[in-house]
This record gives structure tokens, C-alpha cells and sequence, in this order.
């Protein structure tokens, strides 16, 4: 078939996941969510890693949003009676008066300390867009994610965490035929517990493991590691993620059609399990009285295409218990470029046993009704604010 039979094209991918993300190009990452056109047709895009990463600060959400919780000024801490120190240690050869010593809350280790809550509350806005043939396809989100934590002691912290997200999918042709697909849910909720197993003068480590469900029956089983070196005022640091996706048999790949035709861009079948990893390293650091960054470089396996991507957060701090953080994230490359992929098409109206059959039909490039397009211009950036309590 032409490749230029479909004006408009969706994403519904696994990975960007994040949740329509967070799964990868987030296009193509992004767990299940049902988009509606104006004309009432819906189409369901896979969202599925990102999400799980999306928190911002440290990345979004959980154990990597607020693994870290000290301030590294010293080793030790005391719940009912703050050590006091100078904040002179802040900014080396400037002298402030003696005041207690903070716990960064923006910090990548943070969490909440036995009998204390954590709050970090994330207003995010991400973008994801590819072309294919005369297609280019575009995902915008808004999101409003809450991570609630509790410390059962000291060192052993549970957390829960919701997401509602505002989706609009736009695929749009050369002859600049347009639709758009808009969704706006509660779309993802989660446990989890996380534990920080090592916390010495020199070095820090938080091991997590959290469950998550994206509605339409994506589950997330998501394991997270993050082992810190302190040096003065900053804490360098590495981490690793690994998640299974259960799919539970969603259509995996990129939706389109126009007035007459319908095309699915294949990017593998989700009736299995996938797994997708991340692995990155970061500093954290204290930049003045009040004021610290984080800077992450992460690189992700999602599937069917890697990507490695760069964030920076400003975090700011008047208090011990409230904190602003704002970041920004954006992918620097992505295997998807120029990758090939598998176009099923057919004409409208469309029954489920056509589609069923087209999608079933291995590729024949001459009578099955398939073709063969390229992936080119992929790019994901975000950005957000997270307020942050301790209480």
C-alpha cells in the first residue's frame, strides 16, 4: 500500500510511559488510556514505562523522586533533637549565623523518617512526537501525580501514588488533514515500600519495589536500586531500574486513519510479558543556603527501542519541611530513529474480524496488505514543578 494513505497517527505504544508514557518515544511508551475523536471513534494508546519514572526531581515518581534524605552536611541523624551546625558549611568562605541543620527533602535519597509523611505533589507538562511517511504524529500530556509516604521506622518507608492525566493525540498529513484523539482520567495508582539499606558517613543506598496499575489492565512490577557517594555538599550517585509490563493482550503499536483508510504501525504483540530497564547516574548537590540541583543522564530499554535522555532539577528550600522543585527532561537520542516498521492497513468502515485477520497476517508485503514505513524526527521533553512536604 502507499505510505501515503494515512493522514493522522497515534501512538499506542508501549513506552513513554510513561504513562501514555511513560513508556518510550513516551509515544511509544505510554500505558492504556482510550482516546475519543470528535467523532466519537476511540482508539487505545499503551502507555508503559515512563510513568513509572515521571516524578521529575529525581525522576518521576517514586523511589527515584525521593530516594535520598539527608543532607550529607554530616553523618548521623537524630529525629528528636536536630544536630546544629553552621551554615557556613553551605557555601565555603561565606558565614551565616548558627541555625539547625536541614534535611533536604529534595534530595534523591529522601524519605520520610518512622512516624513522619512524605508528600510530593507533581504538576507535569510532556510532549512526544515522531513522523512516518507524510505523518507526524504528536502527544501532549498534562498530569497531576500525588506520592504519599510513610516511614514505618527509621530506614523502611511504604508509599502510595496516583496520577490524572489531560491526553491529546494529533496526527496530522501533508495535505494537512488533521484529528485528534483526548482523554482525561485517573489513570494510574500504586504501592510500594522502600528501604535504606545503607547510610554511612561516606556512602547512602535505597533498595524499592512497587506495584502499579494503569487502567485498561497494564500492571507494573517495578524494581529500583540507587547506591550514593557523598563528597562535601553533593552526593554522586548511580541507579537501576527494572519493570515487567503485563500487556493482559492490548493492541501494541500506532493507530491512524483518515476518511477512507485505517493503518497500524506494529510494534510488537503485548499478549506477552514485557521487560523493559533503565540504568543512569546523577549528582546531587548543595548550590547555597537554600538552594540545590540534581542533574540525571538516563539511558532506557523499552522493548522494541532504547533511549537515552538528560534532566535537571532546581530545588529550593526555605524550611525542614517544605521544598519546590522545578525540572526539566529531555530525550537526546533514540533508537527509533530510522528504525522500520511494519504497516498493517485496510479500508473503512472496519469490522473486528478484519481487523482481527489483518492483524494476525504475517508481513506480506504483497498480499497481505502490509508495508514497511521509517521512524524519523522522534523527540520527548517534559517539564514540572513538584511541591514537596515533610510532616
Amino acid at each position: 500500500m502507499k505510505k501515503n494513505l494515512f493522514g493522522l497517527c497515534a501512538v499506542l505504544g508501549c513506552v513513554v510511559a510513561l504513562d501514555a508514557s511513560a513508556a518510550a518515544s513516551r509515544s511509544s511508551m505510554y500505558s492504556s488510556i482510550d482516546m475519543r475523536n470528535a467523532d466519537g471513534d476511540t482508539i487505545r494508546i499503551n502507555r508503559s514505562s515512563y510513568d513509572s519514572y515521571s516524578d521529575g526531581a529525581g525522576h518521576m515518581r517514586h523511589s527515584a523522586s525521593r530516594s535520598g534524605m539527608y543532607d550529607n552536611m554530616n553523618s548521623g541523624y537524630t529525629r528528636s533533637e536536630p544536630m546544629m551546625v553552621s551554615k557556613k558549611t553551605y557555601v565555603p568562605g561565606k558565614t551565616y549565623k548558627s541555625a539547625m541543620r536541614k534535611y533536604f527533602i529534595a534530595n534523591p535519597f529522601y524519605q520520610p523518617l518512622q512516624g513522619q509523611f512524605g508528600s510530593v505533589t507533581t504538576v507535569e507538562y510532556m510532549q512526544g512526537k515522531y513522523k512516518f511517511a507524510d505523518v507526524n504524529r504528536k502527544l501532549s500530556e498534562w498530569s497531576v501525580k500525588e506520592d504519599l509516604s510513610f516511614g514505618l521506622t527509621d530506614r523502611i518507608a511504604i508509599q502510595g501514588m496516583a496520577k490524572y492525566n489531560w491526553d491529546k493525540l494529533t496526527w496530522t498529513n501533508s495535505t494537512g488533514y488533521q484529528d485528534k484523539y483526548k482523554n482525561d482520567d485517573l489513570n494510574l495508582y500504586g504501592l510500594g515500600i522502600q528501604g535504606r539499606i545503607v547510610d554511612t558517613d561516606e556512602w547512602i543506598s535505597t533498595l524499592s519495589a512497587y506495584y502499579e496499575h494503569q487502567k485498561h489492565g497494564v500492571d507494573y512490577f517495578i524494581g529500583d536500586l540507587k547506591v550514593g557517594y557523598k563528597v562535601a555538599t553533593s552526593t554522586i550517585y548511580g541507579l537501576g531500574r527494572a519493570w515487567i509490563v503485563d500487556m493482559e493482550g492490548d493492541i501494541y503499536g500506532d493507530y491512524m486513519e483518515d476518511a477512507t483508510t485505517w493503518g497500524m504501525l506494529k510494534y510488537g504483540n503485548a499478549d506477552k510479558t514485557l521487560f523493559m530497564g533503565e540504568l543512569g547516574a546523577g549528582v546531587w548537590t548543595v548550590l547555597a543556603e537554600d538552594w540545590t540541583l540534581n542533574v540525571e543522564g538516563m539511558y532506557g530499554f523499552y522493548d522494541w527501542h532504547n533511549q537515552a535522555s538528560i534532566k535537571g532539577a532546581f530545588g529550593w528550600q526555605p524550611n525542614d519541611w517544605f521544598a519546590l522543585n522545578l525540572y526539566a527532561k529531555t530525550s537526546i537520542y533514540d533508537s527509533a530513529k530510522g528504525k522500520n516498521l511494519d504497516l498493517v492497513a485496510g479500508n473503512l468502515p472496519l469490522t473486528q474480524e478484519e481487523w482481527n485477520r489483518a492483524w494476525n497476517t504475517p508481513f506480506d508485503p504483497v498480499n497481505g496488505g502490509h508495508g514497511v514505513v521509517e521512524i524519523a524526527n522522534p523527540r520527548e521533553w517534559s517539564v514540572g514543578l513538584q511541591a514537596m512536604f515533610q510532616f
